[in-house]
């Protein structure tokens, strides 16, 4: 009798853009208290509520991106190149109407944040490299030790 256990098999192509989102809005959440907290007490509450804003609408943006790549990816994969850089163009344009609103609203310290929304979406960006894997075998993220 052979006990041995089957090969692993890859990951389903199928969500690889949501795992990603997903995983970027995990590391949003330890991002965010610190920020919050850290500038609100540097420059007061209505930087604290910017700093946050910033950060939900860069978690609302990864999701929106994973959506869109999803579902070209699912419907339409010739088209995948062309609909990130198309929603990419989009959703820089809806948050920079979003920015523009909260800046005429005057509700938060606003050069907070903007600061936040680049430098927050730059870092977090940067930090998730080092969790995706570069090889056709295991699209997505990069596979735990031991799970593959």
């Amino acid at each position: 009798m052979n006990f041995e256990a089957p090969p692993p098999s890859p990951p389903s192509i199928e969500k690889i853009e949501r795992e990603i989102a997903v995983d970027l809005a995990k590391k949003a959440a330890i991002v965010t208290p610190i920020v919050v907290i850290g500038v609100g007490i540097w420059r007061g509450p209505d930087a604290a509520l910017g700093a946050f804003l910033a950060l939900a609408l860069i978690v609302a943006n990864f999701f929106a991106s994973a959506a869109i790549l999803g579902w070209t990816a699912k419907h339409a994969p010739h088209a995948l190149a062309g609909a990130a850089m198309l929603s990419f163009l989009g959703r820089l344009v809806v948050i920079t109407i979003i920015g523009a609103g909260i800046k005429q609203l005057d509700i938060v310290d606003f050069p907070v944040f903007a600061i936040t929304l680049v430098v927050s979406y730059l870092a977090l960006l940067f930090w998730e490299m080092r969790s995706i894997s570069l090889t056709l075998a295991y699209p997505g993220l990069k596979p735990k030790p031991g799970q593959f």
